[in-house]
């Protein structure tokens, strides 16, 4: 973390809208309003729709019936517009349904990656506007991921309760409370149900109460059973405290760690480079709750008023401002960290008054300071703003690229939509497809020709994209367009990119006579088409053949001038061999593969297999999925991007692990959709391999895997009994000596905060080229076992010391569970 990022972090003001004003928004969508919704058939309802109790979905009830409805969840938002644009907008106007002056009253909720639609229309524009303002600052509050750990006691914990007093007494009995267990994703014996039920049992004024956890007294359950030992260790090495300091708190404050340690793992992989240190602190821990305690343990009279900030152990469990600095410059590598710094952050992290006002951060600080985004494995400084030099050829960057960009779901049949291109462009991608063909009225058309998808107009689709072309990345935009159309529908095409993209089209070279293409920086704003130029009459390859493995078009075609002017810096052109290609293309040429024969190339023996990387020096160069994927699966990425190549197109629909990939590798430089090659895939220097090590780059990496935090179970339901026995596996992905898989062994019935304590050791030849994928698994002997979660993190953007990793469900959207390991690099 440079000087830089941390002035940031230093003036960086998470309450960025104040506690009123968020109670009013709140509590303004709760009190709920009546909106009507319309269907794309037309047909339109009038329901109640409102935020739930818990803040995370939006619901609804009918006018003649009392059942209620979740309408969507506020995780899977992806965008809330106002006015009629969406397809079921435009249908409801195509059929009269609805009258285009009542456009300022209209809003649309998009979620599941802008697949689907809530299309609204409410009474007033006042109560439009509120609602539009409302869910924005849920979607905002949710993406920002800073949930608090006051947040979830605050609101999930509460959900919880309500969820597991079953009579509405008020109070949970020790049924409920073994129920609620479940709920929290672990499982304890019956004994241990008795010690945290009487522990946290704190009034005990009479036989009632002996059997009864009132609110207050279940939060004290929820901390007993979600403490953090691993986090304690750490602050005690660097306050000074004695093994017998250490084991004494460990003894009063240690919950769930004398639960089942990890069991063995039924196929293991290759543990050759993991080095396994299980932890010696079982015997300290099997004197947890050795004798029953008549009052709390300390660490959960912390932030209680009447704590003594005299208490020599209370102060062992907490980092003085100098400690934290020693932290933070030492394991953490913020070298330019003051005692100042450590007091602000003191102050801004630490929930206890008392605490702050001795500048001293507990436990609970020291969490919320590390589950902050800036102190994440994620570096914001080189995941937030762009820092590789833009001012390259284009041809010397990686670009985000996806295929058949028009699809929704698979490759055969369905709709299609633009807002697949939304979806696409706002995740920072900058090349899209769309395959164009002659449709009524003189107006192109976009589908996946010879199968049963439902096309859209060519029009519609470059105004959905014109909104949103540069809403996240300022560098060009990549409009790759497979032309069918014939003459005169490709004059139609040309008139309407010129008329939607106005002045961003790029429809001139830069500058006369260039002999390489311009820089990123240089085609800011600017839209560049690329497709086929052929003068009038010329008949291309045929793409179903196989001799041809490029994108063309599968019967002759005249050429408009009109449409052949715009291409300028991205012509596709055929491909015979790699010696011909270099000697013979232009800089402006392009070519694409499908992946068949790309990977027949990369098959080659050596030295012939890098002619690939010579190829993708000068020219950019396109993969693209074979048609045999009907499913939408996608091309494993990283294959192709080791050997230069610039454009992996992949089916941006598709919730698979080529996706994760393309996000991790993509969120480097600022998610602007461009990363600049290393330099081995640029100079004329031969020695680059991807399938030999690379000496000269070699880093050592040190994954220690700590623990897991708040696990969701399999199905993501509350309601399933069944509870996880969670591992982590760790996969490398980079050149060929640089893929590795390891894994954790499991942990038996416990998702709230399992402890593996596991350290895996790596040689990174490429560490450029390389990425880590985390992917946390509940292990099921009978059946496939199901993914947790998962997080892609590049190589060039990890942090070093203790971190969080944020996880994600399958299809990307981030979940409350976190991994927290130590990432040592040498």
């Amino acid at each position: 973390m440079d000087e830089e990022q941390w002035l940031r972090l230093k003036t960086t003001d998470l309450s960025y809208i104040n506690a009123i004003e968020e109670l009013n928004i709140l509590n303004r969508l709760k009190c709920g309003q009546t909106l009507i919704k319309f269907k794309s058939n037309g047909h339109s309802y009038s329901r109640l729709y409102y935020l739930d109790i818990f803040e995370n979905a939006i619901h609804y009830s009918g006018s003649s019936h009392k059942f209620k409805h979740k309408a969507c969840k506020i995780k899977n938002i992806d965008q809330i517009r106002s006015g009629f644009t969406t397809a079921v907008w435009k249908k409801c106007l195509d059929k009269r349904k609805i009258s285009p002056e009542k456009s300022n009253l209209a809003f649309s909720i998009l979620f599941h990656n802008n697949r689907y639609s809530l299309d609204l229309l409410a009474e007033t524009e006042h109560i439009c506007t509120q609602w539009i303002e409302s869910l924005e600052y849920l979607i905002n509050r949710y993406r920002s991921h800073v949930r608090t750990y006051h947040e979830i006691t605050d609101q999930w914990i509460w959900f919880l309760f309500s969820h597991a007093d079953r009579d509405h007494s008020g109070s949970l009995s020790r049924r409920e409370v073994h129920r609620l267990l479940f709920t929290l994703n672990i499982k304890l014996n019956e004994d241990e149900i008795d010690k945290y039920f009487k522990l946290a049992n704190i009034r005990r004024n009479n036989d009632e109460e002996l059997t009864h956890l009132d609110k207050d007294e279940f939060l004290i359950l929820y901390r007993l059973v979600s403490y953090r030992p691993e986090l304690l260790k750490i602050i005690c090495r660097f306050n000074g405290s004695t093994p017998e300091q250490i084991a004494g708190m460990l003894s009063d404050n240690t919950t769930i760690n004398n639960l089942p340690y990890s069991i063995p793992v039924e196929h293991p992989y290759d543990m050759s480079s993991i080095s396994f240190q299980k932890s010696r602190k079982k015997s300290i821990l099997s004197r947890c709750h050795r004798h029953q305690q008549e009052k709390l343990p300390s660490v959960l009279l912390e932030n209680s008023s009447s704590s003594s900030s005299s208490d020599v152990t209370a102060k062992k469990n907490c980092f003085t401002t100098k400690q934290l600095k020693d932290f933070l410059q030492y394991e953490q590598h913020m070298k330019r960290i003051s005692i100042e710094d450590s007091s602000k952050l003191i102050d801004r992290f630490e929930p206890s008054n008392d605490r702050r006002i001795y500048k001293e951060l507990s436990i609970d600080g020291f969490r919320l300071l590390l589950l902050h985004d800036e102190f994440c494995i994620l570096n914001t400084d080189k995941t937030q703003r762009v820092y590789h030099d833009m001012t390259r050829p284009i041809t010397d960057y990686f670009i985000a690229t996806s295929h058949n960009t028009y699809i929704r779901d698979n490759q055969v049949y369905g709709s299609c939509t633009y807002e697949t291109f939304i979806h696409a462009l706002l995740t920072g991608c900058r090349a899209v497809e769309m395959d164009c063909y002659d449709g009524d009225n003189m107006e192109p058309i976009v589908y996946h020709g010879k199968t049963l998808t439902r096309p859209i107009t060519f029009r519609e689709t470059i105004l959905a994209i014109e909104t949103q072309a540069f809403e996240i990345s300022p560098y060009p935009l990549f409009l790759n367009i497979e032309n069918h159309c014939s003459y005169d529908q490709q004059g139609v095409m040309a008139c309407h990119l010129k008329e939607i993209f106005k002045d961003h089209l790029l429809s001139k070279p830069l500058v006369d006579d260039f002999q390489s293409l311009p820089s990123p920086e240089e085609l800011k704003y600017k839209v560049i088409v690329r497709s086929r130029r052929y003068p009038k009459g010329k008949i291309p390859a045929d793409p179903k053949s196989n001799q041809s493995s490029d994108e063309t078009e599968p019967n002759p075609k005249d050429y408009h001038p009109d449409f052949a002017s715009l291409i300028i810096y991205s012509e596709i052109v055929s491909f015979t061999n790699i010696n011909h290609t270099i000697s013979t293309q232009k800089c402006f040429h392009s070519i694409s593969f499908k992946e068949s024969k790309v990977d027949h190339l990369i098959n080659m023996h050596a030295p012939e297999h890098l002619d690939l990387i010579k190829l993708t020096k000068p020219n950019l160069v396109r993969v693209y999925p074979s048609n045999k994927r009907q499913n939408s699966s996608n091309v494993h990425p990283v294959n192709y991007w080791t050997y230069g190549v610039q454009m992996v197109a992949l089916n941006h629909q598709a919730n698979d692990e080529a996706m994760w990939l393309h996000h991790g590798f993509f969120s480097d430089n600022g998610g602007c959709g461009y990363l600049l090659k290393p330099s081995y895939l640029l100079s004329n220097d031969e020695t680059f391999d991807p399938k030999e090590k690379v000496y000269e780059n070699v880093k050592y990496l040190q994954i220690h895997i700590i623990s897991a935090q708040h696990l969701p179970k399999k199905t993501d339901s509350i309601e399933n009994i069944d509870i996880a026995d969670p591992y982590v596996e760790v996969v490398t992905h980079g050149i060929q000596c640089d893929n590795t898989k390891h894994r954790t062994a499991s942990v038996r019935n416990n998702g709230l905060n399992p402890i593996w304590d596991y350290k895996i050791n790596l040689n990174i030849y490429c560490p450029e080229l390389c990425l880590i994928l985390f992917k946390v698994r509940d292990r099921d002997r009978f059946t496939r076992s199901a993914l947790l979660g998962q997080a892609c993190i590049p190589f060039t953007a990890l942090q070093l010391g203790y971190r969080h990793i944020k996880l994600r469900a399958k299809d990307g959207d981030y979940i409350h569970g976190t991994l927290f390991v130590h990432i040592k690099i040498e």
